[in-house]
C-alpha cells in the first residue's frame, strides 16, 4: 500500500507540473530555402528569358538592402553596361560596390545565383557571395556549392568565412543574439526547474514521514503524503506561481539533501535566478531592441537605404551625442556621392574618438579619391597600428604605389595577403591602381555599447517572469535570491534540530529514531548491521537466504535504475549518487532539445542566414548530445562501481 501511495504521488505532481504553464512559446516558422525566398518576389516581376537582365524589376522586387536614388542608379548603371554574363555583371557591380561604400546587394546576388548552372554551380555562387559578402545565406551556399563539387577544403575554408560573416554583420550578430538569448533562457530555467523536482521527489517520502510524525505517530502513508502535498502547494495558492511550487521544493530538497545535493541545489538557485531575472531581460531586450531604440532602427534604415527623412532627421538630432548617428550620416553621404559631407562626419568621429578604425580608414579613401595621397596614407597608417585588416591594408598598398613607395607597397600587400587572401585577390582582380575599398559601418556601435546599455537601463519585462514567478518572489533578483538564500540560511540552522527519516541502503526497510528502537547510522538499518556486522551471531542458512534475497533485491533495482536513468534526464546522477552529474546532465539534455525542437533558430530569416542558420545551432547541439551521453554512461559506470 504505500509504495501504490508513494507511485500515485508521483504521478499527480507530475501531472500537477505539467499542467502548469512554463513559458511562450516561439512562433514556429517554415523552413524556406534561399532560391524559394528569393523566388517569389522575383517570380512577380515582369521578364522573360535570362534572370539575369534587370534586379530592380518592379516596386516589389527584393529590398532586403535597396540602395537609396545616388547608389541604385550607379548600380543600375553598371549593371546594363557591363556585357550580359554573371561574370561581367558580377565584376562591374563589385566596382560600384567598393566605390560607393555599400555594404551588399542581395537582389542581383540572387539573380547570379540562379543563373547558376548544372555543370559550374560553384562559379556562380562565388560571383554571388562577392556581389553581397554580408549576407551569411551566400557564404555558406558557395560552401555547399563547393561541396558537392568535390572540393572538401575549400568547402571548409568557405564554412569559415561564413562564420566570420556572422561575426561581423549586424543583421547576423542581432538574429544570433536574439535566438541565442532565448534558447539560454529556455535550458537555464528548464534545467534547474527539473532537477529542484527530482531532488524533492527522491526525498519526498522522508519529509512526508517526518511532517506525520509531528500531528500523530499513527497517522496513515498516504495521509502524509498528501498533508505534505497540500503544504507544497501554498505558495502556488498564493500565486507565487510555479516559482512558489519550486521554492516549496527548494526547500523539502535542501533539508533532506546530503552535502553533494546542496551543493547543486545551491547551483540550480543561482541558474534560476539569472534565468529569471537578467537573461530574460537580456532575450526581451534582444527581441525587441530595434523597436525600442529609435536610433538604431533608423541606422539600420540607412545601412538597408531604406530610410525615410524622418531617419535622417533623428539621426541628425542624435549626432552630437551618438557615434553611431555620425558614421550611419557618413555612410548614407557616402552612398549619395557627398564626399565632403562625408568627411564633415568622418572628422567629428575622430575629434572624439581618435583611434576610431572605420573613420580613420575612410578618411584615407576619400583624401585618396581627391588625390591627397599623403594625407591619405598618414590616415592609414593611424588606423593599421590599431587593427590588422586586409581591406585597409590593400588601400594602404595602393596608397604607397602612387606615392612609388615600392618596398612599403609589397609589405604592406604581402601582410594583407596573409590576413585574408581571397579578401586582397578580389580587389586586386578588378584590375584598377586607383581602387580603394571603404570598411564597413562598424557594429560595435549598435551591438556592444547600445545593447548593453539598453540591457541594463531598461525595467526588466514581465513576460518570463510574469509566467514562472508572477507573485511578489519575483518581482526582482534580490528579492527571488533573497527568498532562495533565506531558506538555505535556515535550513543549515535548523536541520539538525530534529531528526530526519531515511531508508536503508541495502534492504529499503524506513530508519526513523521514532520509529525504531536502535538507529545505527542513516543508511543501514539495525537488522542488516547486525546481519553484516555480526555473521556469527545469525543463523548460517537464515543468513545465507537474506543475502540471497538482498542480492535479487539489488539486481531488479539496478535495472530499474537503469530504465529511470535512459528514459528520465537527471536520474542517472542521482542513481549514482552524483547530483552534480544530474544538474548537467539535465543542462546538457534541454539545450539538446531546444536544437532538435528549433535546428534553424527560434526565429528564423532565411533571406538573410539560409542554411548557415543549421551550422550554428547544429555544432553546438551536437555537442551537448554527445556530452550528455557521457554524462549518463559515466554515472552509470559511478553506480557499478559504487
Amino acid at each position: 500500500m504505500p509504495r501504490r501511495t508513494l507511485l500515485a504521488s508521483l504521478i499527480w505532481l507530475l501531472l500537477l507540473l505539467a499542467m502548469t504553464p512554463v513559458g511562450a512559446q516561439a512562433q514556429d516558422m517554415p523552413t524556406v530555402s534561399l532560391a524559394e525566398s528569393a523566388g517569389q518576389p522575383l517570380a512577380s516581376a515582369p521578364f522573360a528569358g535570362d534572370p539575369l537582365d534587370d534586379p530592380w524589376l518592379s516596386e516589389d522586387s527584393p529590398a532586403t538592402a535597396r540602395p537609396v536614388e545616388a547608389a541604385e542608379e550607379q548600380s543600375r548603371a553598371s549593371w546594363e553596361a557591363a556585357k550580359p554574363s554573371a561574370f561581367a555583371r558580377a565584376a562591374a557591380l563589385r566596382r560600384t560596390r567598393l566605390e560607393l561604400g555599400l555594404g551588399d546587394l542581395p537582389a542581383p546576388a540572387i539573380l547570379i545565383a540562379a543563373s547558376a548552372t548544372e555543370e559550374e554551380p560553384e562559379v556562380y555562387s562565388e560571383l554571388a557571395r562577392e556581389v553581397a559578402p554580408g549576407v551569411p545565406a551566400f557564404q555558406i551556399d558557395h560552401a555547399v556549392a563547393l561541396w558537392n563539387s568535390g572540393d572538401v577544403g575549400a568547402a571548409l575554408l568557405a564554412v569559415g568565412r561564413a562564420g566570420l560573416t556572422v561575426a561581423r554583420s549586424l543583421p547576423a550578430q542581432l538574429w544570433l543574439l536574439e535566438n541565442l538569448s532565448f534558447a539560454l533562457l529556455i535550458v537555464v530555467l528548464a534545467a534547474p526547474l527539473g532537477f529542484i523536482l527530482l531532488a524533492a521527489l527522491h526525498v519526498y517520502s522522508h519529509a512526508a514521514h517526518d511532517l506525520g510524525d509531528l500531528l500523530s505517530n499513527h497517522m496513515p502513508t498516504f495521509a502524509r503524503y498528501a498533508l505534505l502535498g497540500g503544504l507544497l502547494l501554498v505558495p502556488l495558492v498564493l500565486g507565487e506561481g510555479l516559482f512558489g511550487l519550486a521554492l516549496a521544493l527548494f526547500t523539502v530538497a535542501f533539508i533532506y539533501g546530503g552535502a553533494g545535493q546542496r551543493k547543486a541545489l545551491v547551483m540550480a538557485a543561482v541558474l534560476l535566478v539569472i534565468g529569471l531575472h537578467p537573461l530574460a531581460q537580456l532575450s526581451s531586450v534582444a527581441a525587441k531592441f530595434i523597436d525600442s531604440d529609435p536610433v538604431a532602427s533608423s541606422v539600420l534604415q540607412v545601412l538597408d537605404g531604406t530610410e525615410t527623412a524622418a531617419d535622417v532627421e533623428r539621426l541628425e538630432a542624435a549626432a552630437p551625442k551618438d557615434l553611431a548617428a555620425i558614421h550611419a550620416l557618413a555612410y548614407r553621404d557616402r552612398r549619395f556621392g557627398l564626399a565632403e559631407s562625408s568627411r564633415v562626419h568622418l572628422e567629428e568621429v575622430i575629434s572624439r574618438v581618435p583611434n576610431d578604425l572605420v573613420a580613420l580608414a575612410n578618411l584615407g579613401n576619400i583624401e585618396k579619391r581627391r588625390g591627397n595621397t599623403d594625407a591619405a596614407i598618414g590616415y592609414y597608417e593611424r588606423a593599421a597600428v590599431q587593427e590588422s585588416d586586409a581591406t585597409l591594408l590593400f588601400s594602404l598598398s595602393q596608397a604607397y604605389a602612387s606615392a612609388f613607395r615600392m618596398q612599403e607597397y609589397e609589405a604592406t600587400l604581402i601582410r594583407a595577403q596573409k590576413i585574408d587572401d581571397q579578401a586582397v585577390a578580389g580587389l586586386s582582380s578588378l584590375g584598377d591602381a586607383s581602387l580603394v575599398a571603404d570598411l564597413r559601418f562598424p557594429v560595435s556601435h549598435l551591438i556592444r555599447d547600445r545593447l548593453v546599455s539598453l540591457a541594463l537601463s531598461q525595467d526588466a519585462d514581465r513576460g518570463a517572469v510574469a509566467i514562472l514567478a508572477p507573485g511578489r518572489l519575483g518581482a526582482a533578483w534580490y528579492v527571488t535570491g533573497g527568498a532562495l538564500a533565506l531558506i538555505v540560511l535556515c535550513s543549515l540552522l535548523l536541520s539538525k534540530s530534529w531528526s530526519h527519516a531515511s531508508l536503508c541502503t541495502r534492504c529499503g526497510h524506513r530508519i526513523c529514531e521514532r520509529c525504531e528502537k536502535t538507529v545505527w547510522s542513516e543508511d543501514i538499518c539495525e537488522d542488516c548491521h547486525h546481519l553484516f556486522q555480526y555473521p556469527e551471531a545469525t543463523d548460517p542458512s537464515l543468513r545465507m537466504a537474506r543475502i540471497q534475497a538482498l542480492a535479487e533485491r539489488e539486481v531488479r533495482f539496478d535495472r530499474v535504475w537503469l530504465t529511470l536513468s535512459l528514459m528520465i534526464p537527471g536520474m542517472a546522477g542521482f542513481s549514482a549518487r552524483r547530483p552534480d552529474l544530474a544538474m548537467f546532465g539535465l543542462l546538457l539534455f534541454a539545450w539538446a532539445v531546444t536544437w532538435f525542437s528549433w535546428p534553424t533558430g527560434i526565429f528564423e530569416d532565411p533571406l538573410l542566414m539560409g542554411s548557415a542558420a543549421i551550422l550554428c545551432f547544429a555544432i553546438p547541439g551536437a555537442l551537448a548530445v554527445m556530452a550528455y551521453v557521457s554524462v549518463v554512461v559515466l554515472s552509470l559506470i559511478v553506480r557499478k562501481n559504487s
